[in-house]
């Protein structure tokens, strides 16, 4: 077995995601000797797959486009929609520079989609345009950070390690010095540190340790994280004794598919999701629960009100419904982000057989979907009828396009999936974790997803309050251990 010493730095970064790289990046920048290690092969995290979305007020590229807005505009709406339950003293702590962190990546050469700054309606939408993404989304972000990073590789102020596991931490004389853990050669190996920054993103592909924060009834939620978000940096930090919260908040992701190769999992949405917010396509179908029972209008305008109505239907799914007639003449029900799930490709899909199920009855289609045959039968003759009348005395879906009548029929099932983490680390306002007694642990300190997206987002979803405050608190962390350690030396 072998055994590797890396040795002595100013702060290790344990996690390559937006935070970690921001950190690592700000510290070098400042003069600190850094380490960065990651258990995958690349940098990036969940970047690789997030569409990358990234929030900020009072941005250079808001006043070219004529947009009023500031921070403070921008924190009153992150408190509206998190309904009051963002930490308001870190969320603020970001939000005051999320503009500069916008205006920041712009300077360092950022594709910006030429649609931004835009409205985003796959959740609760802000009042102005404030949220940004890249031609590549997630993509985008990884771009820019890999060159900064790069920079700082060459000057040798930046060690990157890649295939690490980091599983401990070495404490010396009541401090974190250090990480221990698992190189890429499966061999042991340490290294020192003045300052450890987790930035190891969240835990949702750990089902167990997932399970652990979900409130009671969410256990059936897909996973839709990628495989690398087990909760590392969160497991190491509580044998240290650090605190962590548990609100008990979940707010699913819509639209996800049950990936049939992998039970518990939704099928990768960078290939296929279902499309149900009405800003992006009007609905031809109908979603209903177990009992066949529709529980919402498809064409609300409000995403927190459909995922909520999600939460209460038993194992927390759905089945979209929908025939013959509508699959000839409706947009292509599954999108994803490239764009090219055609109406071709979608009659391909029906014949296929992975995901959509599809019966010359709607008794038969109930039974293939494991749906109440006469609880669907009642709701789409009620439908039909709404259509033909023109109003849903139900639900008041406004969208009747057409009726559910020419077989044959299909269903596809979509589940709630889990793919942020809502619970994290406990930590103050130096991004120092604390322990179960609110004192820091010293030498400690986390960063990004870590901290469970409830601390910039309540209980709710809010636009680019998860990357933006990774980099932007990244690189605040990274600029004040590079200044503690001036310090130290001074």
């Amino acid at each position: 077995m072998t055994f590797e010493n890396i040795g002595h730095f100013d702060v290790v970064v344990v996690g390559a995601g937006p935070g970690g790289l921001c950190t690592a990046i700000e510290a070098a920048a400042g003069g600190a000797k850094v380490l960065l290690v990651d258990k995958q092969r690349e940098i990036g995290g969940m970047l690789h797959i997030a569409n990358g979305e990234f929030s900020g007020g009072g941005t250079r590229r808001q006043a070219a486009h004529g947009i009023a807005d500031t921070p403070e505009d921008h924190f009153a709406e992150v408190m509206r929609l998190s309904h009051g339950r963002a930490d308001e003293r870190l969320a603020w702590q970001s939000v005051r520079a999320q503009g500069e962190t916008v205006d920041w990546l712009e300077s360092h050469g950022f594709e910006f989609d030429p649609a931004t700054p835009g409205l985003v309606h796959g959740h609760e939408v802000y009042s102005v345009p404030r949220t940004y993404w890249g031609v590549e989304h997630g993509r985008s972000v990884i771009a820019v950070l890999r060159r900064l990073l790069g920079e700082r590789v060459a000057e040798g102020s930046v060690t990157v390690r890649f295939g690490v596991r980091i599983e401990g931490a070495l404490v010396e004389d009541g401090r974190v010095a250090g990480v221990s853990g698992t190189g890429p050669d499966g061999g042991a190996m340490t290294a020192r540190g003045d300052a450890v920054v987790l930035a190891t993103g969240g835990y949702d592909a750990d089902l167990g340790l997932r399970n652990r924060f979900l409130p009671p009834g969410c256990e059936d939620a897909l996973i839709a994280c990628l495989d690398h978000a087990t909760g590392d940096g969160l497991v190491l930090a509580e044998e240290l004794g650090a605190d962590t919260s548990g609100d008990g908040h979940f707010i699913p992701v819509m639209g996800l598919i049950p990936d049939p190769g992998r039970p518990g999992f939704a099928v990768d949405y960078r290939e296929a999701f279902v499309e149900v917010a009405l800003a992006y396509r009007i609905p031809h179908e109908i979603w209903v629960n177990r009992d066949g029972a529709r529980f919402v209008a498809e064409d609300t305008t409000s995403p927190e009100h459909r995922e909520r109505a999600l939460l209460r239907q038993p194992g927390i799914e759905m089945h979209i419904i929908w025939d013959r007639a509508i699959a000839a003449a409706a947009e292509p029900l599954i999108r994803n982000g490239a764009g090219d799930w055609t109406r071709e490709r979608m009659r391909d899909e029906h014949a296929r057989g992975r995901w959509i199920v599809v019966a010359d009855s709607l008794e038969e289609l109930a039974g293939k979907l494991g749906v109440d045959p006469s609880g669907l039968a009642e709701t789409v003759r009620r439908y039909n009828e709404a259509v033909a009348g023109g109003h849903d005395p139900d639900h008041g879906r406004t969208a009747l396009p057409m009726p559910i009548s020419e077989a044959p029929y299909y269903g596809l099932t979509s589940i709630a999936a889990s793919l942020l983490s809502r619970d994290g680390l406990r930590a103050d306002g130096d991004l120092a974790v604390l322990d179960r007694k609110g004192v820091p642990i010293a030498g400690l300190y986390a960063v990004g997803e870590v901290l469970g997206n409830n601390v910039f987002a309540g209980d709710n979803y809010v636009g680019g309050m998860s990357v933006t405050p990774a980099m932007t608190l990244g690189r605040e962390l990274g600029r004040a251990l590079a200044a503690r350690r001036e310090g130290a030396h001074g």
